[in-house]
This record gives C-alpha cells, structure tokens and sequence, in this order.
C-alpha cells in the first residue's frame, strides 16, 4: 500500500523501456557499421538521432509532486521543449534525457526552487 506510487512508476519505466528496446537494438546495429566516405555525412545526423546516454547510465529515483505539478512539467516538455528539438533536427528523444536536463537545469538554479517551495507555502 505504501508503495503503490513506487509500483506505478516501475511499470511506466517498464513500459518505457520496451518502447525503447527497438530504438536501441536498431542504434546499436548502427553502431556497428562502418560508415564510408560518402556516409560520414550522415554521421552527423546519425548522433541527433540517438539519445545523449544509454539507459544503463541513468540512477532511477522517485520524485514526488503535486498531479498539477506533473502536468505543468509534461505540458513544458510536450509542447515547448520538444517542439524546440524538433526544429534543430532531433526526433526521438528520450524520456530519460528530457528529465535528466530537468535536474541539470533545476541545479544550476537553486535560488528559484527556493523561491518556489516559499511561494508554495504562501499560497496553501
């Protein structure tokens, strides 16, 4: 009972892994052509089409919010950021990298957490 949140997350994970398992069984037979000259070109592209870090790199932790919360997270990520990666050319990005550059961003900017855990507790 105390883990149903823990449980939901492991089966959104799960479901995410086997979306992805295509993804990366086709990215690692990529790799492991060789490209030729007239390739090397494509190279370039090839490195936007896959994710930033393999799966095996990431440290799953839970993190608790609000569902509003959620949903002002996800909207941003739908519709803005993914948009804005659409435009410079990557199409698959992964969940994993989208919440990886949520924390990196989210510690380079400490002072606004605070301001927002305050503004949070004004407001309740």
């Amino acid at each position: 009972m105390g883990f149903d949140d823990l449980e939901a997350a492991e089966r959104e994970h799960n479901a995410d892994d086997e979306s992805g398992e295509a993804t990366e069984q086709s990215s690692a037979e990529a790799a492991t052509e060789t490209p030729t000259d007239a390739e090397s070109g494509a190279s370039d592209e090839a490195s936007a089409e896959q994710p930033g870090f393999e799966f095996d790199d990431v440290k799953q932790s839970p993190m608790y919010a609000r569902p509003e919360a959620w949903a002002e997270l996800e909207d941003a990520l739908d519709l803005e950021v993914v948009r804005e990666l659409r435009e410079t050319g990557i199409r698959n990005e992964a969940k994993r990298e989208l919440h990886d550059a949520v924390l990196r961003v989210a510690a380079r900017h400490p002072a606004e957490i605070a301001d927002a855990v305050r503004d949070a507790r004004r407001d309740d």
